[in-house]
């Protein structure tokens, strides 16, 4: 028996039909990446609050600081602790306040997000993480010293919170609201990430320090509640104040592609 090849109109037949189901199952596929990345992102966020709660649990309730700078005993050292990333003086870069604990895991692996592998930094220097904090009422935060800080440690440096009513930081304890409440989240900015998530009523000297300090929502953003849960919020919200702030506060926002989880402190006070 002889084998009868394809005509060119058979040919062209197959093609078209490869062509139509390789169209439809691209747009699954990509669904199916973005799904594995978030539910990575969700796993790196879940990691980050109970190592949080784990140090919180040995610090008299208090959550790991979100800033400290120098060192214990000499805050003009040269040192910026933050809590993901710790710079040395001599500008190395090694895991911060939180990471430093996460034993068994790469701090490089759990600290980033992996949505945010190639946008701008919050600082420069440090590696990009993707993820912010909760300083705005639940973690300490330290001011920059200055050369009449000498013979100050790190810790007298950190300073009462607006939000708080002169309290540096809040205890596991008095997070009542702890399902309610983000304790990370994805960090949004415009034209990159930032690591110390603030609310939109953020108490301060300007509110630019809240409007860059919100989450990224290009699909949802990802967050992690004090209690340990994990979700994705797909709403950004503008902030109560944005309508009245000038342009140039409101712009470092970049809303809708970033935003607040709620449109006051609600999502992130835990009170």
């Amino acid at each position: 028996m002889s084998s009868r090849g394809l005509t060119l109109v058979e040919l062209l037949v197959v093609i078209a039909v490869i062509c139509t189901l390789a169209a439809t199952m691209m747009p699954l596929v990509s669904r199916a990446q973005d799904s594995a990345l978030r539910a990575q992102c969700l796993a790196n966020l879940r990691q980050l609050t109970h190592t949080a709660a784990a140090w919180a649990t040995e610090h008299e309730g208090a959550f790991p600081p979100g800033l400290l700078h120098g060192t214990q005993r000499d805050c003009l050292s040269g040192d910026v602790r933050a809590w993901d990333w710790h710079r040395l003086p001599n500008g190395t870069v090694r895991p911060g306040i939180l990471w430093a604990r996460a034993a068994g895991r790469d701090a490089g692996d759990v600290m980033q997000c992996p949505t945010c592998r190639h946008v701008s930094p919050a600082w420069s220097g440090d590696p990009v993480t993707g993820y912010n904090y909760n300083v705005a009422f639940i973690a300490a935060e330290a001011r920059p010293p200055t050369a009449s800080d000498k013979g100050l440690g790190a810790q007298d440096l950190i300073t009462a919170k607006a939000n708080l009513d002169g309290e540096t930081h809040l205890t596991l304890a008095q997070c009542r609201r702890g399902s309610h409440t983000a304790l990370f989240g994805t960090g949004g900015r415009r034209g990159g990430t930032n690591k110390f998530m603030r609310s939109p009523v953020n108490a301060g000297p300007v509110y630019d320090i809240a409007y860059a300090g919100a989450q990224a929502f290009p699909d949802g953003s990802n967050v992690a509640r004090v209690d340990g849960s994990v979700g994705t919020v797909r709403i950004a919200k503008a902030g109560i104040h944005a309508d009245a702030l000038p342009d140039w506060i409101v712009d470092q926002l970049d809303h809708p592609r970033n935003g607040f989880l709620s449109d006051d402190a609600s999502a992130y006070d835990p009170r």
